[in-house]
């Protein structure tokens, strides 16, 4: 038999990668139900690369907007009228389907390699070659070009929170490759629209009165996030650990659990931090702090990380829960600014 070269075997190897990308497309079944099974097919990969058809993602993008809405409406002077908050909750809203329509083109378009190495992951439009590199960059520059006329409706300001979201989001695929803490980058982000909301109402988060109050619900937000992916990244466990991919699923294993109690009890603390030293009535320790610990303590003793969609159900309703319940303390406290100004 023929000894074979290590040319030879790399030209294999070679084939059999860019052989895998029209094979992954062949195994495709495109959508059945909801809005991407009745757009023309052309657009189904690029409506798949902004997650159209899975609604859980969103609320990562969408919560903190609303959690720094309703914290700066509650240390706002003025108390902005409720039409108003209700009016940043809409382009918000908008602009967050944008928003992660960038993040996930641009990070499916970094981790394409890792994709079809993980079940979950590896008929996403670019890893399954519906979509080129190239492709999905233009779409990525295009998405980011139709978030611009959104900035004509907010203060100058947070075109430059803008920009620093999308920068942070664009580093987090890189940090797969370098860190077991990518979550901990990912929050970064996520806890910055928080900034993003207060210049929407013209408050300056940063403000010597404010600061503390402010970076503790920043550092609360990032906590949060890494809990849930951290939990969510449970599902892929076993192929990131085969296809090399860092995370702290990755690095703490059997001690997600342990980790994520810690980090829960930290986000609690935060959170009361925050309360105290912006000057909250108890309807926001009641809501946003009792709730939270409720909610967090409950959903991590009754996760199953063994099962992907135990991390799944953990991720989807942790933002009804959690989310839901860090947003309620200062809706009521504004409400209550609102009864008292009134």
């Amino acid at each position: 038999m023929k000894k074979q070269s290590t040319e030879d075997v790399i030209d294999v190897m070679q084939n059999e990668r860019n052989r895998a990308p029209s094979t992954l497309d062949s195994a495709y079944i495109p959508p059945q139900h909801g809005l991407i099974s009745i757009i023309p097919s052309s657009w189904v990969p690029y409506a798949e690369l902004m997650r159209i058809g899975r609604p859980a993602g969103f609320y990562a993008y969408y919560l903190p907007y609303l959690i720094g809405l309703g914290y700066a409406a509650t240390v706002a002077d003025p108390i902005p009228p409720p039409h108003h908050l209700l009016g940043l909750s809409c382009l918000f809203q908008v602009g967050c389907i944008i928003l992660r329509g960038i993040a996930c083109a641009w990070n499916d378009n970094i981790d394409q390699e890792y994709d079809r190495q993980v079940t979950r992951c590896k008929l996403r439009p670019i890893a399954r070659g519906a979509v080129s590199t190239t492709q999905a960059h233009i779409f990525t520059a295009a998405l980011i070009l139709a978030g611009v006329p959104l900035f004509y409706f907010l203060p100058i300001e947070c075109a430059y929170h803008a920009i620093s979201i999308i920068i942070l989001f664009g580093t987090y695929p890189f940090m797969k490759r370098i860190t077991y803490y990518p979550q901990f980058v990912l929050g970064f982000p996520f806890a910055w629209e928080i900034l993003m909301s207060c210049a929407a109402l013209n408050v300056d988060p940063l403000r010597e009165h404010l600061i503390i109050p402010t970076m503790c619900l920043i550092a609360a937000n990032i906590c949060w996030t890494m809990i849930y992916d951290t939990i969510y990244a449970h599902q892929d466990l076993q192929d990131d650990v085969k296809a090399g991919v860092k995370s702290m699923a990755v690095r703490f294993a059997d001690n997600t659990k342990t980790l994520a109690s810690i980090l829960s009890l930290i986000q609690v603390g935060l959170l009361v931090i925050t309360g105290r030293q912006a000057g909250l009535s108890p309807i926001y320790f009641l809501g946003t702090c009792a709730g939270s610990a409720i909610a967090l303590g409950s959903m991590i003793r009754i996760v199953d990380l063994k099962r992907p969609a135990s991390c799944a159900w953990f991720f989807y309703y942790g933002f009804f829960y959690v989310g839901g319940a860090m947003l309620s303390g200062f809706l009521g406290e504004y409400l209550l600014r609102c009864r008292i100004a009134g």
